[in-house]
């Protein structure tokens, strides 16, 4: 880490040649300009503060309560505040509301001793509380539930796992929690528990289903040592009891809020670029890694386009999305609105993964469109973001724009902090580097900039055909097979309908 004198030298020395990549002669006001979208080089007293108040004030931001509301509010304000020509919020429908009761857990034989958890997210209260024998449950693959047959029925299974140190991690541990949870509702179980991926009694948060329902079974995260005790006792061939109290408080729909900001561009207003990220969070930690950051990058990125000498050609509009965590349900939404506006979207870029570097962006499979980013991102080639990927997934806002066959990208980002702390009490404002964050607010901005400004849109809609074989490409349809999201695909709910 440079020191602070160290930071400013090298900000200046990244700044001072650069200029914006719009095709055209570079003039005075455009080198005042690229300045502007890079930052100056002490860097916004503005970003640093509206991240504090972020992660700080406004805390964790679940999904239909108090303080998720009171983000919506704010995040509305420092818009504008920040000086774009609009903003507003467009409200959407979640089907269940959801927040975790005073949970216990605890070991009653053979000997009694309590158990560190927390209730896993949008799955149902146990009735009163659950006494029932634990099972070791396995690692969640497929079939190994089913292969214990009525011995499950009735019982608390517990699934093991190993230690998660990187983002491949995650998405295995997520995939393996589903299989789990599936066969152990086939199966009969009373409940499910899951051990802690983390070592020293970290907690943290998932939803096991994708579309803002609640789930079938109770279930909950355990702290990996007090899991690993309990199958120490089963190995040993001891009969395991628990107490199991999840009195989580669960409702029916409620309206969540998206935040809609827009600076409009000076010759083709009609067309969109759009820079995104989740506001909600998890409740554990604060939701700053996830995704309080880049929620303050999106608002400072607004800032610096505001005091542009000259807009950009086409209008760059700026969306804080509401139930990211629970299946994307507020992009989603956007685009169910905005159906009859999609062919003027020209591409949409999604900061979505923690507080560290931005290494490139994900395209999604499109590599017509990889040429036209490396132009716009030439001013910031020197900053290392670089590391394009072809990767096609479903993790984040981008997802449902690229179902639609507008370019959609997702910023690649050292995960280095992020992994260990995703979803978790570890989620805190300590995490978060200002320099680093300052540097991926200036490659956004300019990013953004250019590729509102250049002459040509960065790729096609892609039509229905060309997604189909897109989908197979990428394997993505394997994973929309695996989430239930087939379907919908399928019968023209979601993504671009058939011709």
């Amino acid at each position: 880490m440079p020191t602070p004198r160290q930071a400013i030298l090298l900000a200046t020395l990244l700044t001072a040649p650069l200029l914006l990549a719009s095709g055209r002669a570079q003039h005075a006001d455009d080198k005042r300009d690229t300045q502007t979208l890079l930052g100056d080089n002490l860097g916004s007293a503005a970003l640093e503060e509206n991240l504090q108040t972020i992660c700080d004030e406004l805390g964790g931001r679940l999904s239909g309560t108090p303080s998720m509301r009171r983000a919506v509010n704010w995040a509305t304000e420092a818009f504008r505040q920040s000086g774009v020509d609009e903003v507003h919020t467009e409200p959407f429908e979640i089907p269940n509301s959801w927040r975790e009761g005073n949970s216990k857990i605890e070991v009653t034989a053979p000997v009694r001793f309590p158990v560190r958890g927390v209730s896993s997210a949008w799955v149902p209260a146990t009735r009163g509380t659950l006494r029932a024998e634990v099972l070791d449950g396995g690692s969640g693959t497929t079939g190994a539930i089913g292969r214990m047959g009525s011995a499950v029925r009735g019982k608390i299974l517990l699934i093991h796992s190993d230690t998660v140190s990187t983002f491949t991690g995650l998405a295995n541990e997520q995939r393996d929690s589903t299989i789990a949870l599936r066969e152990a509702a086939q199966a009969g179980a009373a409940a499910v528990l899951f051990m802690s991926t983390r070592p020293s009694g970290l907690l943290y948060r998932h939803v096991n289903i994708v579309d803002g329902r609640l789930d079938q079974l109770p279930t909950a995260l355990i702290a990996r040592e007090d899991a690993q005790r309990i199958l120490r006792l089963i190995r040993r061939g001891k009969k395991v009891r628990m107490r199991l109290s999840l009195p989580n408080k669960t409702a029916g729909p409620f309206q969540a809020r998206n935040v809609v900001a827009e600076i409009r561009g000076s010759e083709q207003p009609e067309e969109v670029v759009i820079i995104g990220a989740h506001l909600d969070s998890w409740d554990l930690g604060t939701g700053c890694l996830d995704n309080g950051v880049n929620v303050a990058l999106v608002i400072e990125v607004a800032r610096r386009f505001a005091k542009l000498e000259r807009r950009p050609k086409r209008t760059v509009r700026f969306i804080l999305f509401g139930g990211e965590e629970l299946g994307l349900l507020g992009s989603k939404a956007y685009l169910r609105r905005h159906r009859r506006e999609l062919d003027s979207i020209v591409a949409v870029v999604i900061h979505d993964m923690g507080a560290g570097k931005i290494k490139g962006y994900s395209l999604g499979g499109r590599r017509d469109i990889e040429p036209g980013l490396v132009e716009a991102m030439e001013a910031v080639s020197a900053r290392g973001a670089n590391a394009h990927s072809f990767d096609a997934f479903f993790g984040s806002d981008h997802f449902d724009f690229m179902l639609e066959g507008i370019p959609a990208l997702i910023a690649i980002q050292d995960t280095t902090e992020y992994v260990p702390n995703y979803h978790s009490s570890a989620d805190t404002y300590d995490k978060v580097s200002l320099y680093v964050l300052r540097d991926n607010a200036g490659i956004a901005a300019v990013t953004i900039f250019n590729l509102a400004d250049r002459a040509q849109r960065l790729g096609p809609r892609l039509t229905r055909a060309e997604l189909d074989k897109l989908l197979a490409d990428t394997r993505l349809d394997d994973q929309m097979k695996f989430l239930d999201l087939w379907e919908e695909w399928e019968n023209g709910e979601r993504g671009r309908v058939k011709n």
